[in-house]
């Protein structure tokens, strides 16, 4: 859970204050549930990798709010208040985790006892089909595709490729696992 605390402050490190391509970065949805994957995978008892999914998603946001609650300038008050203020405008983020959370670290856990291709894909879908899904989004809202997506299309094709090569990995120890069988 440690590692998982890390990594919610390294990506609020990375996002810093204001827009640009760390912002874009540090927004980038597909790590988060990578971490759920990876807890619920590394997860002793296969039937607690949900809760442990859902745990590790926790402890990262919890970093994450903490730290930026110490990087962004949100005026002058006291820390308690800038923590208040950012994990109130995380609210949909740490309500999402507890969807997110149990089923990729189901995902984790089938993968780590099975194998499952089907674990497989996932990881490689939430990695490929994030850029679809904000360019979907930023159409819907009338930006008509245009921003973070159009503005660094090398971060979008990034996590489209990270994907694609962890999927490949995974499928590949999935054949040789099940080709030991």
């Amino acid at each position: 859970m440690l590692a998982a605390v890390w990594f919610g402050i390294a990506m609020a490190a990375i996002k810093g204050q204001g827009a640009g391509a760390r912002d874009a970065l540090g927004n980038i949805s597909a790590p988060w549930l990578l971490i759920a994957f990876l807890a619920g995978a590394s997860s002793e008892r296969r039937r607690w990798a949900p809760v442990v999914g859902l745990v590790a998603t926790v402890a990262a946001l919890i970093g994450f709010y903490i730290a930026e609650s110490r990087l962004l300038d949100l005026g002058q008050h006291s820390w308690l208040v800038d923590l208040q203020l950012t994990l109130r405008a995380g609210g949909v983020y740490l309500l999402s985790a507890l969807v997110s959370g149990p089923i990729f670290g189901a995902l984790g856990g089938m993968w780590a006892s099975r194998r499952s291709r089907f674990a497989a894909v996932a990881v490689a879908l939430m990695f490929a089909a994030e850029p679809v899904a904000v360019w979907l989004y930023q159409d819907e809202q009338g930006a008509g595709g245009v921003g973070v997506l159009t503005h660094y299309p090398w971060i979008w094709g990034s996590e489209v490729l990270v994907g694609v090569i962890v999927a490949t990995l995974f499928m590949r120890r999935a054949s040789a696992a099940r080709a030991r069988v």
